[in-house]
């Protein structure tokens, strides 16, 4: 749910951005994000890595028949949600599925910095 503290500004496009609500999953392999972008096409959604930014960025699809409309409470809007990440995330290894108004992105990490057992050797 959009509330007014989710919104951010821009003075470039004079556009109004929400930010979308975000739940964030850490496992030893991988971070899961799943953000939420109701009205959002896949062409419509621009996702870049830059250092350590994960930028996501949305613009809303064209509504239909606004000249029809004489009361709206539901109309898409435009996203924009900027990340931290470490440098633990292999930036070959990023996943992102839209669906249903979700979209959910798999940032797998590196391999250097995963757990992995030590095995014991027997001197004999």
């Amino acid at each position: 749910m959009m509330t007014e503290k989710n919104i951010a500004r821009t003075d470039e496009v004079k556009k109004v951005y929400h930010v979308p609500l975000a739940d964030i999953y850490e496992t030893a392999d991988l971070y899961s994000l799943k953000l939420e972008m109701p009205g959002i096409v896949k062409d419509n959604l621009n996702i870049v890595i830059d250092e350590n930014e994960l930028r996501i960025t949305a613009d809303a699809a064209a509504a239909e028949n606004v000249k029809d409309l004489k009361y709206a409470e539901f109309y898409a809007r435009n996203f924009n949600r900027t990340f931290r990440i470490g440098s633990d995330i292999d930036r070959n290894k990023v996943d992102a599925k839209l669906e249903n108004g979700i979209l959910t992105l798999v940032l797998h990490k590196s391999e250097e910095v995963k757990p992995r057992k030590i095995t014991i050797n027997q001197l004999n």
